[in-house]
Order: structure tokens, then C-alpha cells, then sequence
């Protein structure tokens, strides 16, 4: 049984820190402790009615079968619409990919482009999945570090980043773990650079209307020439918090790009769950006061969570402008995050994400999409279990 050897990449790539904070917290919970989840990156909002009506009228007509590969007409449909209202694009079923979650359609856009040492730059913090997957379709990921106390890389760190070998650039605004937003002069000098380079970029825009404050993030169709090196992704997780259905896509006005993503997917995944695909067209074009609904509902959670983190000595924490996550530097107790993550679900029974995982060590991303009584009780547990701690600085 010696012989039995797994794959270089297998033994490579690393475990989802969120999805293993999650499983953790979960069973600790199980064992009866009163574990408070502030790591989590779903709303405990209801799914909206018009997706629950689709899921039980599907259901019902006992007809749940192959879908087509990349998406059915009826959710293409609805992507189409979405676009044309958020974007100013008018696409076609051939612009867009239907897909088990963004997560999915990132994955295969970075299988369908990326060559074995190709580079994909991003900056940190970064979603904890985009490192491994760059890895996974054979690049090599470039990190864009922002200066010592910024959340956001400026447009110059990211472009000295960008050579001949750099085949996409990843940008997730609002950010995830940090809540910052990319303001419209950076969204456009990055646009006109990746056209200028001919490079592709991919927008993860699963938390485009989950912004506070009035703020509005800037549409990147308004800087681009003709598109065909731009992709942007989206779901329904986020924004209508139906993370369970997992269904996002991916739109681009390159359909030989989008071509090649589906034949990735119809290779591995083969089609989405049509129940899904339902729901997630009903959730679309239904009501949509929901998402304004989440929205107002977040920015106050966001208020709350900052009122309570005021009042923990010593650490940094900048507002979040979108999402519903903070990434509070928390490097005066301890500057490794994991450490003091497990601490605080030890000794405080709280959980959290280390800051590691996101590809900046000393801070911690506490999410504000649980309730709010679990926010203040959370971050007041915290604030107790970090007076005993015995100061660790970085």
C-alpha cells in the first residue's frame, strides 16, 4: 500500500480555512457548547418567497432532470436582464455560463486561459480560494501586497506587479475579507491597463449591491473598448443569500472565452441542479426588494459590529464599505492569526477567520450577517478573553 501515492497538486493545495471554520464551529455546537459563529459568509436571511415558490412548484411537477450544460434558457434569460440593468450590456446565451456557484465560474475561466507558468495577479487581502485555484489550472499566483496599514493596493502596486508572463488579474470589490471598495479611478486605470496588456480580467462581483453609505460600485463596461478581455462574475449566494442553491455565472462579451469555459464544465460538473436553476431565475426576476432589504439590514449590523470593536483596545479596524465582513487588525495580542483564532473559539467560544488565510497574518475577518444580539455578545466575549491573554506583539 506504500505504492499508493497521491497527486503533486493533491498534496499542494491546502484546505478552505473558511469551510474548516465553519465544519469546526459546527461541531462544537454539536457538543452542545455555545458557540457564536462571526466566521461565517452567508446571511441568516430567509431565502426571497418568489425562489420558494419556484423550488416547491419544480418539485412538484416531478420533472428534475438534466439541465443544459451551461445554464437553462429561462436563467440565461434572467442573467441577460440582470446584466443589461446593472452593467449597460446587452449579451446573448452565448455571452454568459451558468455555473455551480461564482466559485465554479471563476474555476473554469482560470482552467480555460491559464498555461503551465502563466501568472494571475490579485490583490490581498484576497478570497482565501483564488491562491489554490490559480495552483490548481497550472499558474503561478502574484500576490499585490498594499502598503503597512492599508486594506487597499493602490494602482500603481498592482501594475509594477503585471509582465509578460501575467495572463489575467483578479479583482473582488467589494473586497472579501475587507469590506473596501475599489474607487471608479482604479477600476478604470485597471481596465485601460489590462486592454493596453491584452490580459483578462475578472471582476468577482458577488457582492456588487451589498454597499453601505450610499456608495455605488463602479461599473467596469464604462471604461472598456469592446470587452472582450473582461469577464464578470456573479450569483445568487450573496445578494439574495441563497447560498445553498449554488448558482452563480459568468457573462463576457468574448464567446469563444465563454465557450471554452463551458466545455470545462460540461467535462467535469456536466450541468447545474435544474431545481436550483429554478429557484435562482425566480429570485432574479422577482421582487427585489430583498436585496435592498439585506443591504439596509448588513449596514446596520456593520454599525453595531463597529460600536462593539470600539471598545477593544489596541486594535485597527477600518469601516467597511460593502460585504458583510470586517478585517480588524488584531496584531498588538498576537501576530499569528491562527493562534489567536483558536484561542478566541477556545477560550471565548467565538469563531472566527484568521487573517492568514487572506494573505495578511495579525488580522481577523469577523463576519456581521449573523444576528445582532450575536454580534454584541460575540465581540463583547472577545474583548473579555483578550484581557487575558498574554500580549504577543508582531
Amino acid at each position: 500500500m506504500s505504492d499508493l501515492t497521491l497527486s503533486k497538486r493533491a498534496q499542494t493545495i491546502g484546505d478552505s480555512p473558511t469551510l474548516k471554520i465553519n465544519a469546526l464551529a459546527r461541531a462544537l455546537k454539536k457538543e452542545g457548547k455555545p458557540i457564536i459563529h462571526l466566521g461565517g459568509g452567508e446571511p441568516v436571511f430567509p431565502a426571497p418567497q418568489a425562489a420558494v415558490e419556484a423550488i416547491i412548484e419544480k418539485a412538484k411537477s416531478r420533472k428534475i432532470k438534466y439541465s443544459p450544460s451551461t445554464g437553462t434558457p429561462e436563467l440565461k434569460e434572467a442573467v441577460a436582464q440582470y446584466t443589461l440593468a446593472n452593467y449597460g450590456q446587452k449579451v446573448g446565451p452565448e455571452n454568459i455560463i451558468v455555473s455551480a456557484g461564482a466559485k465554479q465560474a471563476l474555476f473554469n475561466f482560470l482552467l480555460a486561459i491559464v498555461n503551465a507558468g502563466d501568472e494571475v495577479v490579485f490583490p490581498a487581502p484576497y478570497w482565501v480560494s483564488y491562491p489554490e485555484m490559480v495552483k490548481m489550472a497550472g499558474g503561478t499566483p502574484v500576490i499585490v501586497r498594499p502598503a503597512k496599514g492599508r486594506l487597499r493596493v493602490s494602482f500603481e502596486e498592482l501594475a509594477a506587479t503585471v509582465t509578460d508572463k501575467t495572463k489575467a488579474i483578479l479583482l473582488n470589490s467589494p473586497n472579501n475579507p475587507s469590506g473596501q471598495v475599489f474607487d471608479a479611478d482604479f477600476i478604470k486605470q485597471v481596465v485601460q491597463l489590462a486592454e493596453k496588456k491584452q490580459i483578462f480580467l475578472l471582476m468577482d462581483d458577488i457582492y456588487h449591491k451589498l454597499v453601505f453609505d450610499g456608495k455605488v460600485c463602479p461599473n467596469p463596461y464604462d471604461y472598456s473598448q469592446d470587452g472582450q478581455n473582461l469577464v464578470i462574475a456573479n450569483g445568487v449566494s450573496k445578494l439574495y443569500g441563497l447560498t445553498g442553491l449554488r448558482i452563480g455565472w459568468a457573462v463576457s462579451q468574448n464567446r469563444s472565452l465563454i465557450s471554452a469555459m463551458g466545455r470545462m464544465q460540461a467535462q467535469s460538473t456536466s450541468c447545474n441542479s435544474d431545481l436550483s436553476e429554478a429557484a435562482a431565475a425566480a429570485a432574479l426576476t422577482g421582487d427585489q426588494r430583498c436585496i435592498e432589504d439585506l443591504r439596509s439590514l448588513l449596514q446596520h449590523n456593520r454599525d453595531v459590529l463597529m460600536a462593539e470593536l470600539e471598545q477593544i483596545p489596541h486594535i485597527r479596524v477600518q469601516k467597511p464599505q460593502g460585504t458583510f465582513y470586517s478585517f480588524a487588525d488584531f496584531s498588538y495580542y498576537n501576530s499569528d492569526s491562527q493562534v489567536l483564532a483558536q484561542y478566541l473559539l477556545e477560550e471565548a467560544l467565538v469563531a472566527v477567520v484568521p487573517g492568514q488565510a487572506f494573505g495578511m497574518d495579525g488580522h481577523l475577518r469577523i463576519s456581521f450577517c449573523a444576528s445582532e444580539d450575536s454580534i454584541v455578545q460575540g465581540v463583547r466575549r472577545i474583548k473579555r478573553a483578550l484581557e487575558n491573554l498574554p500580549i504577543k506583539e508582531g
